[in-house]
């Protein structure tokens, strides 16, 4: 029993392996460092023995990694993804570590590869459980939602905390009178509402007593016709929008181009912040304020929790704020100013002779019913500043108009 015992303890070597494999430990060594002179069939057996043995593949160390893309159909080359992946391999090269480079659909490349973990820039949320499918080996995922995913002890996750980022934003809206703020996404209502930032956008208007606060988002921009969003931004700025949130590259280019075609005074009369972008966004007229992550950030982070798991230490989620790049494009909020008091100019108005509510109203460009207006007209006749005259014509209408002297 006790020799069972020792027996079922004994640690599983490269010599097992190759016994296993039918090849010598020194193929068993070029599988395991990636060496490129092996045949992907003598590979493929040796690492389906190695797993099969739990030879554990990995070192305590930090060594080699799969990096994990999106479908190349989901980003653009010069934004995010491009960003994100660059800061990675300037991270991984500077701290000796090697890399593998795959696409979500691709998962199945690295089983004839040894790595010690991966890290995915993907945000597909059927991502984790393929890997764990595939692999026993700890994962971490940036800016992905840890709420879709199934909880594993080697799952962790770098993400920017873009709740609290959009709150701070919508406090300083606020602050400067903004109450009509839209957003503008790129994907449909049912991708966005499992993003942060649209969730962190939807519960601060709530908590402003705004019903049904998706009404004041423009989503599935990415998919839109030019035109179309022209039209439905055309359609928030007459109901009195005043700041745009652009929250993703595509959005805040549609956005800019938008703006510029309704000839929008930014920030006069609108204000904008964007997803940043910082060889654009500095450059336009005015400059626009953006919302920053550095890339860099994330990726050493991301590193570092990988490195932890390889070590057997328990890792907790990572989040990080946005950073707001103040420019020019943000402003208190617009109001129309009028030429004077409404009591003078009505009066100035009369001067010239007698005039209907309706048309001294739409001489002053104010409606002709709102209580502002109504007051003050009230206040006119009862101090008899002004007087009803007789009807108009054989109309009902009545004229308002100077008392005589």
């Amino acid at each position: 029993m006790q020799a069972n015992n020792q027996s079922q303890r004994k640690k599983i070597t490269g010599a097992d392996v190759a016994k296993a494999a039918g090849c010598s430990q020194s193929s068993v060594s070029k599988v395991m460092n990636n060496h490129p002179n092996v045949s992907e069939f003598l590979r493929r057996n040796v690492l389906e023995q190695a797993r099969r043995l739990n030879y554990d593949l990995r070192y305590g160390k930090l060594q080699r990694l799969a990096i994990i893309l999106p479908a190349p159909w989901r980003f653009r080359l010069d934004g995010y993804v491009a960003s994100l992946l660059n800061a990675m391999i300037y991270v991984l090269h500077r701290r000796g570590i090697r890399m593998e480079i795959v696409q979500e659909d691709d998962l199945d490349v690295l089983l004839s590869r040894v790595i010690d973990g991966g890290i995915s820039i993907s945000w597909e949320p059927e991502l984790t459980a393929k890997w764990f499918d595939n692999f026993q080996l700890p994962l971490v995922r940036i800016n992905a939602n840890p709420t879709l995913y199934r909880r594993d002890n080697l799952l962790a996750h770098v993400n920017m905390d873009g709740k609290k980022s959009m709150r701070n934003l919508l406090d300083k809206f606020y602050s400067l009178g903004h109450r009509r703020i839209f957003l503008l996404a790129p994907d449909p209502m049912e991708i966005e509402q499992w993003r942060t930032r649209y969730q962190g956008f939807y519960e601060y208007l709530k908590s402003r007593h705004i019903q049904n606060p998706e009404r004041n988002c423009i989503f599935n921009m990415r998919e839109n016709s030019f035109e179309q969003n022209l039209s439905l931004l055309k359609q928030a700025v007459s109901s009195g929008a005043t700041a745009l949130v652009a929250v993703d590259e595509g959005a805040a280019r549609n956005a800019l181009s938008l703006i510029e075609r309704l000839k929008l005074n930014v920030p006069k009369r609108i204000s904008v912040v964007s997803w940043e972008q910082k060889d654009i966004l500095p450059y336009c007229d005015p400059p626009i304020t953006g919302m920053a992550m550095d890339y860099t950030q994330l990726s050493e982070a991301a590193v570092d929790l990988l490195a932890a798991f390889c070590r057997g230490e328990k890792v907790s989620d990572i989040y990080f704020p946005f950073r707001l790049i103040e420019r020019e494009s943000v402003a208190p909020v617009y109001r129309k100013k009028t030429k004077g008091k409404l009591t003078e100019r009505i009066l100035a108005l009369l001067a010239n002779g007698p005039e209907t509510r309706v048309r001294i109203a739409s001489a002053l460009e104010v409606k002709p019913y709102c209580g502002y207006f109504n007051r003050t007209i009230t206040d006119l006749l009862n101090a008899e500043l002004i007087v009803y005259k007789q009807k108009e014509g054989s109309g009902r209408t009545r004229l308002l108009a100077l008392p005589e002297k």
